[in-house]
């Protein structure tokens, strides 16, 4: 199986070698009228549509922009809150919903002749970033990333006004990200925003059915497919077994973007079982591989199936949206704006708007010529500083071999995406570590696991070179690493579960400083960063007997899910009770309690 993919591959790359591209060359339409704001970076992330109007959410302006689909014109702009992250539309309706993932609101709206007002706000957990309505308007799911929580509202709809009221707070093993609403409007699917896990709520009970290990992570897009039968997801597959050498970056072999297609019934069926374990490993799919060498598809993003089973996908890292109808076949690609992130249609589906991240733009695909026809500018933006040009590379697969994937790819918003890779910073072959958080990494020298990265620059560039075979890529150059540099310093530690849930103030939480303290994990882990510059021997070693390493931080440490270099310990109980971390005190130190792991355990979640 693994040669004739192989050998396909090598037809495609022939292919592409021997093909001439042609491109068209358009006259730029005229220039829209602006929005009388002041200039700003408005990061367009989420697209619906309300009537013949088509609605983006501006996530860093805190903002949504109306376009008018009949004349393609920018029509208004609404400052709505703090960074507003994902819409929704009540069908049949002009009502809107937005979350607002800076000051955790649920922002019901009405647009109006193109003007979107805002009624009272309801207040969600932490960070919501994604909402979806059920097709009868009654029902709202929230996704809410570092409270790791789904939080169902029931909606009030009068004439046109609607009001939310939570229903029920459901908590996940993982942090939540898009979510998928069943054809029955029965059963709510909710992706892991940064692992390989899916989540199946039912919206009669409303409550958790069952979670799916998928092995997979970045999972970006959800539809159903063409034939009604299968959950179609795009998403990354990283190879932890293969080393990021050239040859396996070229055929895809270290990382792979994929569409997935999983038999709706078989999760349905399976959930439905009372002899089910909560957690399942999905048995049967489809896969269908995006781009080829030569020719790679980074960062699959959202995903559009038309009426008439036409399929359309963002490639976010390649700043291209590509349609077909069979994923069998290779997909027709178009150039968009910098990282596409959402679809939306024309509400006669001849048109498909593109909301283009890093352009603050969105652009209008005519199906019937085939090409993009316009490009609508939300605005003017204010000159981009050197941590906005870092961040664009972040996300941008073109500073990697051929484009397969992005520093996003493995670290999803800059977090993790918990799985390990051999990128040989140990300078060893077949021994992968686990991708660590960049949340923070500024407060974390020196970098790797074996600490041997003394600046942040010089890891950015063994990255570059090394782990993404980026080197001749024109954007591979020391001002665009500093770049980089100068993003990563932005951002934040993730925070803390216990914050997310507002319980830092846990009877135990005292108990667990204490004990912190007393045995010594304060040498290692120094606060404030909760990391150091040395390494140490912890009674773990790797394939080659590496038992020394620099000790990554504890800064959210509760928002990660597997521990250690190698992922062995699945849990923070696993890394005390089984594997006595860390296994340096003094021969007579008794092991922890289970109630003394307990409360170490309700500290480090407020870390």
């Amino acid at each position: 199986m693994a040669d004739s993919k192989y050998l396909r591959y090598y037809l495609l790359a022939l292919l592409s070698f021997f093909t001439v591209a042609t491109t068209e060359q358009f006259s730029p339409a005229a220039e829209p009228p602006m929005p009388e704001v002041e200039k700003t970076l408005r990061r367009p992330i989420d697209l619906t549509r309300v009537g013949k109007w088509i609605v983006s959410a501006n996530h860093l302006e805190g903002s949504v922009s109306v376009i008018d689909t009949t004349r393609h014109t920018f029509r208004s702009e609404t400052k709505l809150g703090g960074r507003i992250r994902s819409l929704a539309a009540i069908d049949q309706s002009n009502i809107l919903l937005a979350v607002d993932e800076e000051n955790h609101k649920l922002i019901p709206c009405n647009v109006v002749q193109g003007h979107v007002s805002s009624f009272q706000t309801a207040d969600t957990a932490h960070t919501p970033i994604d909402v979806v309505v059920d097709r009868d308007g009654k029902i709202a799911s929230v996704s809410c990333l570092w409270a790791r929580q789904v939080q169902l509202f029931d909606l009030r709809v009068t004439n046109s006004t609607v009001s939310p009221d939570l229903s029920v707070t459901i908590d996940l093993p993982f942090n939540p990200g898009i979510q998928w609403i069943a054809p029955d409007n029965e059963h709510l699917f909710v992706a892991d925003h940064f692992g390989g896990h899916l989540a199946l709520i039912d919206l009669k009970t409303r409550k958790l059915r069952m979670i799916y290990q998928i092995g997979v992570h970045n999972i970006r897009g959800l539809a159903l497919s063409p034939d009604g039968e299968h959950l179609m997801l795009t998403h990354q597959l990283l190879n932890d077994l293969a080393a990021t050498e050239r040859q396996r970056v070229f055929w895809g072999t270290v990382l792979e973007n994929l569409v997935r297609a999983i038999p709706l019934q078989d999760l349905l069926d399976r959930a439905a079982d009372p002899a089910s374990a909560n957690i399942v490993k999905v048995a049967h799919w489809l896969q269908y591989p995006l781009g080829e060498p030569g020719n790679a598809a980074g960062d699959p993003g959202d995903i559009l199936v038309m009426d008439d089973k036409e399929i359309f996908i963002c490639f976010s890292g390649t700043s291209q949206i590509a349609h077909e109808e069979d994923l069998f076949h290779p997909l027709e690609r178009h150039e968009t704006g910098r990282r596409p992130v959402a679809l939306e249609t024309s509400a006669d589906q001849t048109r498909v708007y593109i909301a283009n991240y890093f352009d603050d733009s969105i652009s209008v695909f005519d199906r019937e010529q085939n090409r993009i026809v316009d490009t609508i500018s939300l605005g003017k933006m204010k000159p981009w500083t050197q941590a906005d040009h870092g961040h664009a590379l972040f996300f941008n697969s073109r500073l990697s071999l051929d484009g397969w994937y992005s520093c996003h790819s493995c670290h999803p918003d800059g977090h993790t995406n918990g799985l390990l890779n051999e990128n040989m910073s140990d300078f060893q072959i077949d021994s992968p570590k686990r991708v660590l958080t960049l949340l923070g990494t500024n407060q974390t020298a020196p970098w790797a696991w074996t600490g041997n990265q003394s600046t942040l620059q010089s890891q950015v560039h063994k990255s570059i070179h090394v782990t993404m075979q980026g080197g001749n890529s024109r954007l591979a150059t020391i001002a665009n690493e500093q770049a980089i540099v100068a993003f990563l310093e932005t951002l934040s530690p993730a925070p803390s579960l216990s914050e997310a849930h507002g319980t830092t103030t846990h009877p135990s939480v005292l108990r667990g400083e204490q004990i912190f303290q007393s045995r010594q994990c304060h040498t290692c882990h120094i606060p404030p960063s909760y990391t150091s510059k040395s390494k140490y021997d912890v009674g773990i070693h790797d394939e080659y007997g590496l038992k020394e390493f620099n000790p990554p931080s504890l800064r959210g440490i509760s928002q990660r899910n597997r521990f250690f270099h190698d992922n062995r310990a699945q849990t923070l109980i696993e890394v005390f009770s089984k594997y006595n971390h860390p296994q340096t005190g003094p021969p007579t130190e008794t092991p922890l309690t289970p109630a003394q792991i307990s409360d170490l355990i309700q500290f480090l979640r407020t870390l």
